[in-house]
Parts: C-alpha cells; sequence; structure tokens
C-alpha cells in the first residue's frame, strides 16, 4: 500500500509538470485550427488568381489572332471547369482590339436561376459602357504590370443576387507597358466568411476578417456594425498578441492569406485555458480513484486459486485451433479468464461468421461487377468527349504558318504534333521576334489532362510575351521560370527547347531546360547538338539558364523533338531510343523537312507496331537556306 501511496502522489506531481504542456498544445491547436481554415481559403485564392491569368492570356491570343470565336468559345469552356468563380473574361481599353470600335469584351457568367453558363460575347459591349464602372476604373488604376493579379474591395453585387463578393484581375501591355486590356474574375466570398467566422476556440471568442491595405473591415463578429469601417478604427491595436477590452484580457491569434486577408482570432486568455485545467484536475482524481480501487482488486484476485481455469482454458482452445468452431469454452469464472474465455468464444463465432460471409460475398461480386462495368463505360465516354473538346482548343493554339513574311530563300520550317490519348502535353512554337530574328520553340508539361492544359498555355504566352519585349533566350527562361514557380501548389513543370536564328549570318542562339537534345544537320550528316541540358521550367525558383550559340550554313538543319519519339515502347518494353532515331535520319538525308517527319513517324510506328502510344509525338525542323 505504501508504495502505491508513493506512485499516486508522482502522478499527481507528474499531472502538474504537463499542465504547462497543456496551455502550450492548446495555443497551437488553436494556430492549427487558424492555419487549417485559412489554407483551405488560399486553395480558392490560387485558383482565382489562376483564372484571371488565363482570362488575361485568352484576351492576348484573341487581340493577335483576331478572333472574336476564339475569345468567346475559350471563356465559355473555363468557365463550364470553374469550380468557385461565378464570372469571368477580359475587356479591352477604348479602340484597342478594333481601330474601328471603342469598345470590345468578352464576360460569361453563371446563372443563379439555373446554375447554367451563359456567355455575354463581344456584341454585349455595344451597350454597355464598362469604361464607366467603378469596378473597371478601380482596376485600372491599381494594374501596373503584367502577370500580376489585383484585388478589389468586397462589395455587394447589385445584379439582383445582392451577395458578397471580389474580383480579381491580371492586366495585358503593349511593348511600352500601356494596359491595353484587362481580366475579371467574379468570386462570390460570403460563404468563406461565414465558413471563417464559425471558428469558435471558446465561447467568448470572437473573429474579425479585413483588408490591412485597403484599411477595411470585412467582418467583425463581435459588432456587425464595423462590416465596411476602417480597420484603424478599432480601439484596439490589431497587430497586439494580447490587449484589454471591455476589462476583459484577450489573446490575438492572426494569419495572413494569400490574397493580402487577414483572419484575426481574439480569445479570453481564462477561456483558453479554463477546459484544460479542469480536465487535468478532474482527470488526477479520478486516476487516484480508479488506481485505489485496481489495488484493493488485485488483492483480492491474487489471493483466489486460478491454476484450474487455466488449464481448463487451454485444452479447450486447443480444439478450438484444431478446427471446431462449434466448441464452446465452459469456464465459469469472473476475473480475467473468464473475460478470456469469453473472448474466445465471441472469436470462434466471429471466426464462423466471417468465413459464412465471404463465401457469400464471393458468389454476388460478379454481378456486382458486371453493373460497375457498365458504368465505368458510361463515366470514359463522358471524359472522352471533354478531352476531345480541351485537345480542339489547345490544337487551335499552335502556329500553321510563320507569322511573319520570310523569304523562301532563307529558311524553311516544318512542325507536327501527334498527341497521344487525351488532351496532349507537349506543344510547338515559331514567330519573329524582330525583322531579322526567327524564335523556334518546343516543349512538353509535365502531366496530362485540364490543369496541364492550361499550364501549358500559360507557359507558351509567358515566353512568346518575354521574347518580344526584347529579351534573350536565357533571359526569357529566367524570367518565365520565377513566373510558374509562383503558386505553382500542384508541382508542375515543363521542358521546353527555345532559340534565335539570326537570317542574315546564320547566328542560333539557344537555350535548354531539361528537354531532350536536338539534332544538328551539318556537313552532309546528322549529329546530336552539344548543349548544355539545365533544369526545367517551374521547377525551382531563381534558377539561371545557360546560353549557347552555334553558326548555321547553307542546308544547315536543326531537328527539335519530344521525349515522345526516344520513348515509343514496343510490346517487349523496349523504347525506340536516341541511337535508332540517329540512324534514321542519317538514313534518309536531304529529303524535305515534311518529308523527313513523316519518315521518322513511320520508322516509329513499325518499330512500336500494335503497343499503344503513351506520349506526344512531337516534331519541330528547321533548314537554314540563306548563304
Amino acid at each position: 500500500m505504501g508504495a502505491f501511496l508513493v506512485a499516486a502522489a508522482a502522478f499527481v506531481f507528474y499531472s502538474t509538470i504537463i499542465l504547462e504542456n497543456y496551455r502550450r498544445m492548446r495555443i497551437e491547436s488553436v494556430n492549427e485550427d487558424i492555419k487549417f481554415e485559412t489554407e483551405s481559403v488560399n486553395k480558392a485564392i490560387t485558383e482565382i488568381k489562376r483564372a484571371a491569368l488565363f482570362f488575361a492570356a485568352t484576351a492576348k491570343v484573341t487581340l493577335e489572332e483576331q478572333s472574336k470565336v476564339f475569345g468567346e468559345k475559350t471563356t465559355y469552356e473555363f468557365m463550364q471547369s470553374a469550380k468557385i468563380a461565378v464570372g469571368g473574361g477580359f475587356f479591352y481599353e477604348p479602340y484597342k482590339f478594333d481601330p474601328q470600335t471603342k469598345l470590345a469584351g468578352c464576360y460569361a457568367f453563371i446563372d443563379p436561376e439555373t446554375n447554367e453558363v451563359e456567355l455575354e460575347g463581344f456584341d454585349f459591349t455595344k451597350d454597355y459602357d464598362y469604361l464607366t464602372s467603378v469596378w473597371y476604373t478601380e482596376i485600372a488604376d491599381i494594374l501596373k504590370s503584367p502577370y500580376e493579379v489585383v484585388w478589389t474591395r468586397p462589395y455587394v453585387d447589385d445584379s439582383g443576387t445582392f451577395a458578397y463578393m471580389v474580383t480579381a484581375s491580371a492586366g495585358v501591355f503593349d511593348e511600352n507597358n500601356k494596359l491595353i486590356a484587362l481580366s475579371t474574375v467574379d468570386w462570390k466570398i460570403f460563404r468563406i466568411v461565414e465558413k471563417l467566422n464559425k471558428i469558435k476556440a471558446t465561447d467568448g471568442s470572437f473573429i474579425i476578417i479585413s483588408v490591412p491595405e485597403k484599411d477595411l473591415i470585412i467582418s467583425n463578429t463581435r459588432n456587425k456594425n464595423d462590416e465596411g469601417a476602417a480597420l484603424s478604427s478599432l480601439p484596439w491595436d490589431i497587430y497586439a498578441d494580447t490587449f484589454e477590452l471591455g476589462g476583459v484580457s484577450y489573446m490575438t491569434f492572426r494569419r495572413i492569406m494569400d490574397n493580402g486577408w487577414m483572419l484575426s482570432v481574439q480569445v479570453p486568455a481564462k477561456e483558453i485555458f479554463a477546459e484544460i485545467e479542469t480536465r487535468t484536475r478532474n482527470f488526477s482524481i479520478i486516476s487516484i480513484i480508479v488506481a485505489v480501487l485496481l489495488l484493493l482488486y488485485l488483492r483480492w484476485a491474487i489471493s483466489k486459486l486460478v491454476n484450474e481455469p487455466i488449464e481448463q482454458l487451454t485444452q479447450e482452445v486447443k480444439e478450438v485451433g484444431g478446427g471446431n468452431l462449434d466448441k464452446h469454452i465452459e469456464v465459469k469464472s469472473n476475473d480475467e479468464i473468464g473475460i478470456l474465455a469469453a473472448a474466445f468464444n465471441k472469436m470462434t463465432v466471429d471466426l464462423k461468421a466471417t468465413i459464412e460471409q465471404f463465401l457469400k460475398e464471393q458468389s454476388e461480386r460478379q454481378k456486382v461487377g458486371e453493373e460497375l462495368n457498365v458504368a465505368a463505360q458510361s463515366e470514359r465516354e463522358r471524359c472522352g468527349a471533354e478531352l476531345s473538346a480541351a485537345t480542339d482548343v489547345l490544337t487551335k493554339m499552335l502556329p500553321n504558318t510563320c507569322p511573319l513574311p520570310a523569304s523562301s530563300n532563307d529558311f524553311d520550317i516544318h512542325a507536327v504534333i501527334h498527341p497521344a490519348d487525351g488532351v496532349g502535353s507537349s506543344f510547338y512554337d515559331y514567330y519573329f521576334v524582330d525583322s531579322k530574328t526567327l524564335a523556334i520553340l518546343i516543349a512538353d508539361v509535365s502531366g496530362k489532362g485540364i490543369p496541364f492544359a492550361v499550364f501549358m498555355m500559360i507557359a507558351k504566352t509567358l515566353i512568346k510575351n518575354h521574347a518580344q519585349s526584347g529579351k534573350s533566350p536565357k533571359e526569357v527562361f529566367d524570367a518565365v521560370n520565377n513566373l510558374l514557380c509562383e503558386d505553382n501548389e500542384a508541382a508542375m513543370f515543363v521542358s521546353a527547347f527555345f532559340g534565335y536564328l539570326d537570317i542574315e549570318s546564320g547566328k542560333f542562339t539557344f537555350v535548354n531546360a531539361g528537354h531532350s537534345t536536338p539534332i544538328l544537320h551539318s556537313n552532309g550528316k546528322y549529329d546530336y547538338l552539344k548543349t548544355q541540358n539545365d533544369f526545367v521550367l517551374g521547377g525551382m525558383k531563381d534558377m539561371t539558364y545557360s546560353q549557347d550559340e552555334i553558326a548555321l550554313r547553307t542546308q544547315d538543319e536543326i531537328l527539335l523533338y519530344t521525349d515522345g519519339v526516344t520513348k515509343a515502347m514496343n510490346n517487349d518494353e523496349e523504347s525506340f531510343g536516341e541511337e535508332r532515331l540517329l540512324s534514321t535520319v542519317n538514313n534518309n538525308l536531304n529529303l524535305p523537312l515534311n518529308e523527313l517527319s513523316d519518315t521518322i513517324k513511320s520508322e516509329i510506328d513499325k518499330f512500336v507496331a500494335s503497343a499503344q502510344q503513351m506520349y506526344d509525338i512531337t516534331m519541330l525542323n528547321l533548314r537554314y537556306k540563306k548563304g
């Protein structure tokens, strides 16, 4: 008994010590709750930001191609796949889209009554002067540079829903950094506000959601009248870790979200620890009482003879172990031996029932499997239709002809893409960056599906915009890599090879970001180009890329390709490989570029035979003819 009392005293002492640890854990728990809730909001913010950049890129391409149909179709299809945005589109500055037309824009939204996407095409701007709207002037005033996403002040929608909303926007700028268009993505935030306001650390805690940059209170659960008021009007310092209000001491827990909003939870200091202290005290008392009762019971139980029940239990368990699941153990003691016997009895009953159930399920599994096959086939057909539509849109983004006039005496160029099943994950591009410099690009995104296709479109647009701003290939990749790393929670990346051909001199300047090594035709034969193979784009921020250059002579060629060429695999899981590719081109010298691409594809098809194509097969071939 003396030893037990010493142990009990030690337990009470231990409980007192760990009380401080419980307090620390309670503070960490509140912080983790706030972190969890804000991270879910940050995911929504990232989706809205990506949508704003997507619509800005769409506005850029629509302007370059002068294709209203492309702008309207892309806007409509994107909103059909939008998860949280309720509206989105883009609007041009006066006369920027059409010198004869002052206003031009495209907008799609989700009708709150039908929950269907409605498109307001370019014609709707004839009756809607968005230039005089408050939202347009506010966004236009704060947009300063490309690829920057800005947010409006929260506002109440006056279109009939009266929902609490905010708008995100990104700008499109010309070569003089003048705004030519802006995107808009509308987001109903009342559910987000309601969700954050339900964080209840204690009964006396209250929540404030604010925009510090705009000195604005979005929501205050303690005083509804503060909504829309200045943050600086609060009677305490919102950035203080502790403060007193109405004679109550508070602790403040805060977190800044990715769009600059701040979530602040104010908790009475006494309440945050009261529950823990009470539970710890009650637990200590109950533990001591239970320990005393357990000690008394053990002293009584040890005094009893247990050998006979143990021997009986052992013999009957052996019989159960021999396979007799109908055996019932007849030990009738009320101590641990009786409990163990009852457990064995329950185990045998449960085991027998499990075996019977397994046999029953086996007979039903075939029927269920047939029903699942029907459902799976329907789902595959639906997904196939969606992927086909996405493939069609992305294919139209690839160039069919060189975008600026060039003499056929200067160069020949040919490009082709053979996508695998689903939405393609590779692309090429070529265009003039000035009157004598031709840019060529080939790239491959790290995955397949709609998100990767959107990432591919953004990467292609960023590379072209930076190239046409006068940057070298190295400077283009240095800048685009950092932009693709921003808010890239899905860890998507793209391998790419990018180069400039000086039409007059034949100098070819290039940079390689983790892409397949190109093939150079020179001196009557093909061989792999010596190049520094740097890290992929979007994989790691602040990477520095290496730039190389070579001199092309008349009839020299540069063959670019994706790894879908070398990784093409036959039924024996053997790859087409770099050696077989080099042998193919050297066995077909001096072919027209389109025939060379067809020959390579034909050799791949012969090699893989009936095996399924797993990767996009994309090729771009440039032949220099001037000299």
